[in-house]
């Protein structure tokens, strides 16, 4: 099958624009531009020929800064008799979405312009090095007028549910991470040489049990029942068996007698260091626990809203797990608002950097990704396509391949975008898909 023939600079987006504003002076096209605050917005209405409408001003959060630009927008399509009204906005973290969805509602359709093409017009194409609110406003106006920036289509039903969710996890999860790093620092202070982390370390030291601390519950259940080492050398293993058992946790006295030897052998810090970080410890680890109640919760009733989607399917992929796909769905939305895998990939922004001009190459160059996109939709493929590879030998064997040739991160998104593939077949067809690399044939 032979590749449609592209129509347009920009592509399909590109020729979409042209499409609804062919025919009309540009002079009539009017154009909102907003640059989105915390507290208020700042507005700018001109024309396509980037001729300005109505001066510069700021409207508030509330209803009367909504119907002041409702007013506003009125009376400049009265002053220019404009058919076509677009406005863009550039989608400053959540701040911009009840201003966009009011405007859907009204109904106006908004146009979201990514930050670093704002950044780099107002740097590059307009020559302003210094930023200021109406500089902003105007970078965003200059690229809405060229057709830049993508429409908002914002999560509804189950979709808005799966992306709330998934992004308070996420927020969960970095905190969990650093109650994790927290609490290694306290074992690091009161109990040296029981965290052992990396091959390098296990060389030189033999470690109280050979695996990641967060892997080992022993080790996890050992802070809980005596966090005090002082305490720790003082018992006995038959001590420590039943101090396990009281708590509900699994001990054996060969394993409790290492431990307890291991505590012997340690060169102390000071008591009073010792008296602080254990109840230090001791909060952390109270927290940790409740953190990853929280967690688990928030999982359980994503993978049970997955349920009631078309991304069910994916859990039958090898490799991914639920959660992995309530993240994908969140992140993703509506499948039917894409007509291809593509599209997702580009909004991910999940293109290799590149530095060429004529027959130079900078090295180093193409090896890193631009990520200029989704972040959250960015992670979650990612993530879910890291594991997919893993599991999937022909993904695997695709990217070792493409890592004889090519740089580490040109061979990850190209694998990335097979990976995409599968799992964009299987959410099409409703079965698990096989790739296929050549014509009739699989690597």
């Amino acid at each position: 099958m032979s590749r449609k023939k592209r129509t347009h600079l920009r592509g399909t987006r590109g020729q979409a624009f042209a499409d609804k504003i062919r025919g009309i002076p540009l002079d009539r096209i009017l154009c909102v531009s907003l640059d989105i605050h915390k507290y208020f917005h700042v507005v700018m209405l001109h024309n396509a020929l980037g001729e300005i409408v109505t001066p510069t001003f700021e409207i508030d959060i509330f209803q009367t800064g909504f119907d002041q630009l409702c007013q506003a927008m009125d009376a400049a399509v009265a002053q220019t008799h404009a058919p076509v009204v677009l406005l863009g906005m550039e989608p400053s973290s959540h701040y911009f979405e009840n201003l966009a969805r009011h405007l859907l509602a009204r109904p106006q359709p908004v146009t979201l312009i990514n930050s670093f093409a704002v950044k780099q017009n107002r740097d590059q194409q307009m020559m302003q090095r210094e930023k200021d609110d109406e500089i902003d406003t105007a970078a965003i106006g200059d690229l809405l007028r060229r057709g830049e920036g993508s429409p908002f289509r914002p999560a509804q039903g189950v979709y808005l549910k799966l992306q709330q969710l998934d992004r308070v996890r996420l927020g969960k999860v970095k905190i969990r991470t650093m109650l994790q790093n927290q609490i290694l620092g306290h074992l690091d202070r009161i109990f040296p040489g029981l965290v052992i982390l990396g091959d390098a370390a296990t060389e030189r030291y033999t470690p109280l049990f050979k695996m990641n601390f967060w892997a080992c519950q022993t080790l996890q259940h050992l802070i809980r029942v005596c966090p005090d080492p002082r305490q720790l050398a003082a018992m006995s293993p038959q001590d420590l068996v039943k101090a396990f058992h009281a708590r509900g946790y699994r001990m054996g006295r060969l394993a409790a007698a290492k431990i307890i030897a291991y505590a012997k052998t340690l060169l102390l810090p000071a008591a009073e260091l010792i008296a602080i970080r254990t109840e230090l410890l001791q909060h952390d680890v109270a927290l940790l626990e409740e953190v990853e109640r929280h967690i688990a919760q928030l999982e359980e009733r994503l993978v049970a809203l997955v349920a009631e989607t078309p991304y069910q399917v994916l859990t039958k992929l090898k490799g991914l797990a639920a959660v992995q796909v309530a993240s994908l769905a969140a992140a993703i939305g509506d499948p039917s608002h894409y007509q291809y895998a593509g599209q997702v990939f580009r909004r991910a922004g999940l293109v290799c950097g590149r530095d060429d001009s004529g027959t130079r190459q900078r090295k180093g160059k193409g090896k890193h990704v631009v990520k200029v996109g989704d972040v959250y939709l960015r992670r979650a493929l990612m993530n879910a396509l890291a594991t997919l590879i893993l599991h999937q030998p022909v993904l695997l064997a695709y990217y070792n391949q493409l890592k004889k040739s090519k740089p580490n991160g040109v061979a990850r998104v190209a694998t990335a975008r097979r990976a995409l593939g599968i799992l964009w077949a299987t959410l099409r067809d409703q079965r698990p898909a096989t790739l296929v690399l050549k014509r009739g044939a699989t690597l």
